[in-house]
């Protein structure tokens, strides 16, 4: 029956690799500390040992992968944030809907306020339909 456990370990392995989260992994320690004891007791106790340890395994190395992830690996905002609330010039006359280049990528630029002239700074206000808000900037 040790056989079993080796079975897990493997489809928690798999689970693992293929989700991209390191929460099966914990629970494959119970299943390999139940392989280790199957050469010495009973199955009933396999089990046991496999549901305590990986239940304990389960709860501290999930706190110790949210530590580790929040410490090691950035939280940059998305796209969205660096465009909402953020002041740019503009490159030609906006008055309606135009289309300019901001941070690498075309937009469609709706102008909600007074008409803005070339060399103006305007902000951007929200996203509304794939086209970027906006209004002029008061000096």
């Amino acid at each position: 029956m040790n056989w079993i456990w080796l079975i897990l370990i493997i489809v928690v392995a798999v689970l693992d690799l293929m989700t991209s989260n390191v929460l099966f992994s914990w629970i494959g320690i119970g299943f390999l500390a139940a392989w280790l004891a199957g050469f010495y007791v009973d199955f009933w106790i396999q089990m046991l040992i496999a549901f305590l340890i990986g239940l304990v395994a389960l709860i501290i190395g999930n706190k110790i992968s949210r530590k580790y992830i929040k410490r090691n690996i950035p939280n940059d905002p998305i796209l969205v944030d660096k465009i909402i609330g953020h002041t740019f010039i503009a490159e030609k006359e906006i008055t309606g809907s135009v289309q300019q280049k901001i941070n690498g990528i075309y937009w469609n630029l709706k102008n909600i306020g007074d008409p803005v002239q070339p060399g103006e700074r305007f902000s951007v206000l929200k996203i509304e339909d794939n086209k970027l808000i906006i209004r002029k900037e008061e000096n």
